[in-house]
């Protein structure tokens, strides 16, 4: 063992036994002699370890120490200080303050200095050929670095130099045995106070400052723990930041196996400046383990947790290939905290703005992942906004293509919570409404969006229309934005069918087909627009295309077909029956009825439309109102929100409500009826004109054609009679006929029989004679 007294001697016995092939004789003299020899030769060491310091003066060599390092470097090496030299037990040197010049260009500012250097190493240790060294101490280091506007730096060129004056076998050497060198090594401590170290790059005009740098390590030895502490203020320019950093933990280093840890550690940053989002910053960093193996490229990270802007992250992780190809599995945990106070302490007090004050208050995650150095997955995803949950899993497949990949579920979330707040309005100035008008689509965004994903959310509410059972597969490449597909509930009736945005070209392109069925159309208006409008059941079925930078545009260029159908509902704002009424008592110069509630109920509405350059145009519209059917045509522009439909009342009965006595007369009246305005305040101009003169007209025909009837059926009578009467004549005549022949022959039978009884008398007669 490299510890044992008879260490050194145990290569001279082996000498021995190779200089005399032959065994010595047996006794214990040689050994004794050995032993006495080497007492005299380490007393004698031990005498001249302490008479040389009092025999030499170390500082008669500053000059030679002086022009070594300026053959060596180049540069100019100035020894202030006394030097104190030890020998035994301790063989040290004690330096007072020296600098050491910088590289010429670079001004007088010296490239390193320092106030005092403390460095001993046990002698008695060395001749075991192991390496003990004392608290190593190092006061008001400073080192100057920098780099000029022509990329030059100071350190260079004494790089250079070093590397020329020393021999490439030596280096080697170095090499080959500092691992055992360092095995060997063993240092009591570090102590390193007001040190400092500046950086200037003038082609970047920037400066960091590191000043008042201390240092406290314990005891070192490889593969045992040290204890480590040292804190530091820095400053830098371009952008202005200044702070103080702080470390706290205990090191191990194994270098014969390349593995280093940390334990037990914490590290602190306060820091202030235009670099640091919200101005400010206060940090730690704590975690239990830390390990790097650099002989296995493995990494483990333990009870990592980080704490800023109010935020705590925990992580745990394992990494291996780290050097060669990257790959870290583990898990992240964001403790419970307020996105409200983390954006507001971030600079970004504009972001928590929302329309609900109580939103953005308490946020959690977490999640696995697995990451190399092109991609990315996390597992079990678990986030937590408010009173929102989602859960799921989500992947960047490429960090260079930015490919994300996700499949999401949410609860529940109201995104309208999260929206502007909106400025109240003045009697002076009212508060604007939102135009949709203005909306652009996000072709930038679009074009960069490269994913593949599914999203179900339980419920969502977004502009004020509530929205169950949502199912959304999403697909973005290259500008192409597919909804495919796009399910969901909605006010008691379902949501189906798909949508896709093309972004590829500077004017978008936006595609749906789309299908609504059974949906309470009252519920969803008043929701999203804040209006009592229409009401009932509705189903529609839409295939439509527009192009636009806006949704103003998309409305002027949007094509496609549609078909409707509204049942048991009622449409506010306009009133028919009313309408006929006071135009009826306008006609008959009667006054004018009791006003009725602007409502139009419904049975049935329903048509199909084609749409071209934003306008709708309905052929087959059909309406079933109370004792009224409807049917005509009509347009609908889109872009400009009017409408013009012309259409046909066939009054069928009497309304019990709304309508004066006399209206009875118009059962069975035709009124035409012009609906037009805007989608906000419709007209309707019943037309009793047309009504009364094709009511006229219609009674004129009916009684024509009774007349017409009447007089065919007399015709069809008297042809009928004299039909009936010559076929009667008929018969009688044929009747007469047919007795006269039977007269005729039962005449000619007489005749025949008197004939045939004559001949026979003449016959018998004549025999006789």
């Amino acid at each position: 063992m490299p510890n044992s007294p008879s260490t050194p001697v145990k290569p001279l016995r082996q000498a021995k036994s190779r200089a005399k092939p032959k065994p010595p004789k047996p006794g214990r003299k040689p050994l004794k002699i050995i032993g006495i020899t080497l007492a005299v030769i380490i007393g004698l060491l031990i005498v001249t370890a302490i008479v040389l310091p009092f025999v030499i003066n170390p500082n008669d060599f500053k000059p030679r120490i002086e022009q070594l390092v300026k053959d060596r470097t180049g540069r100019t090496l100035d020894i202030q200080g006394n030097i104190q030299l030890s020998i035994f037990p301790w063989l040290g040197v004690q330096i007072g303050s020296m600098q050491l010049s910088n590289a010429r260009g670079f001004g007088n500012t010296p490239f390193a200095s320092i106030n005092e250097a403390d460095v001993h190493v046990r002698f008695l240790p060395l001749l075991r050929g192991k390496v003990e060294v004392g608290t190593i101490n190092l006061a008001g280091a400073s080192i100057d670095l920098e780099r000029n506007a022509a990329g030059r730096n100071n350190w260079q060129d004494m790089l250079d130099r070093l590397a020329k004056s020393s021999p490439a076998g030596s280096q080697k050497a170095s090499d080959s045995s500092g691992g055992n060198a360092l095995a060997n090594l063993h240092i009591e401590g570090l102590q390193l106070s007001d040190a400092g170290l500046r950086w200037n790059d003038a082609q970047q005009h920037q400066q960091l400052t590191l000043s008042h740098f201390n240092l406290d390590m314990g005891a070192f030895t490889p593969g045992k723990p040290v204890r480590l502490t040292l804190d530091l203020d820095f400053a830098t320019t371009n952008p202005a930041l200044d702070g103080h950093l702080g470390f706290k933990g205990t090191l191990i280093a194994n270098l014969e196996h390349r593995i280093y840890s940390a334990d037990d550690a914490k590290l602190e940053i306060k820091a202030a400046g235009d670099a640091i989002p919200g101005g400010n910053v206060d940090a730690t960093l704590l975690w239990k383990h830390i390990v790097a193996n650099l002989k296995s490229d493995t990494v483990a990270v333990n009870q990592l947790n980080a704490s800023a802007f109010g935020a705590t992250v925990r992580l745990d992780m394992q990494g291996k290939g780290v050097t060669r190809k990257p790959e870290f599995a583990g898990r992240l945990t964001l403790d419970p905290f307020s996105p409200r106070a983390l954006l507001t302490a971030l600079g970004h007090a504009t972001l928590v703005q929302t329309r609900d004050p109580l939103a953005l208050q308490h946020a959690s995650a977490s999640f696995e992942f697995v990451a190399t150095n092109h991609s990315a997955s996390l597992q079990n995803l678990a986030f937590k906004l408010d009173d929102t949950t989602v859960s799921g899993q989500a992947a960047i497949r490429d960090f260079k293509t930015r490919a994300l990949k996700f499949d999401l579920a949410v609860d529940a979330v109201n995104a309208d919570r999260y929206l502007p707040p909106q400025k109240a309005g003045t009697p002076e100035k009212p508060r604007e409404p939102l135009d949709i008008n203005k909306i652009s689509v996000p072709v930038r965004t679009l074009r960069s969006l490269n994913l593949d994903g599914h999203l179900t959310i339980g419920k969502l509410t977004l502009m004020g229309a509530t929205v169950g059972k949502l199912d959304l597969g999403l697909s973005a490449h290259d500008g192409r934005v597919q909804l495919d597909p796009l399910s969901a509930a909605l006010y008691g009736g379902t949501l189906g069918g798909k949508l896709e945005v093309d972004a590829r070209s500077d004017t978008p392109r936006v595609s749906e087909a789309l299908t609504l069925q059974g949906v309470q159309a009252g519920d969803l208006i008043r929701d999203m627009f804040k209006v009592e409008r229409l009401s009932g059941s509705v189903d529609l079925q839409t295939a439509l295309d527009a192009r636009g930078a806006t949704v103003g545009e998309m409305r002027h260029t949007l094509d496609g077909r549609l078909k409707f159908a509204f049942s048991n509902g009622a449409y506010e704002g306009i009133n028919v029956w009313d309408e006929i009424a006071r135009a009826y008592a306008k006609l008959k110069r009667q006054p004018a009825p009791p006003a009725a509630p602007n409502r139009t109920e419904f049975a049935d509405v329903h048509g199909s439309a084609r749409v071209k350059r934003g306008v709708l145009d309905n052929r087959d519209f059909v309406a079933a109102l109370p004792y009224m059917k409807i049917n005509g045509a009509g347009k609908v522009d889109l872009a400009e929100g009017t409408v013009d439909y012309a259409v046909k009342a066939h009054v069928t009965g009497t309304p019990e409500v709304g309508a004066e006595r006399d209206l009875g007369r118009l059962t069975d009246t035709v009124v035409p009826l012009r609906i037009s305005g805007t989608f906000s305040d419709l007209k309707v101009r019943p037309d009793f004109g047309h009504a009364l003169r094709d009511k006229a007209k219609a009674v004129l025909a009916a009684k024509k054609a009774e007349a017409e009837r009447k007089l065919a059926e007399q015709k069809a009578a008297a042809r009928k009679k004299l039909a009936e009467q010559k076929a009667a004549a008929q018969k009688k005549l044929e009747q007469q006929k047919a007795e006269a022949r039977k007269k005729e022959e039962a005449k000619k039978a007489e005749l025949k029989k008197k004939a045939k009884d004559k001949l026979n008398d003449l016959l018998g007669g004549g025999g006789g004679g």
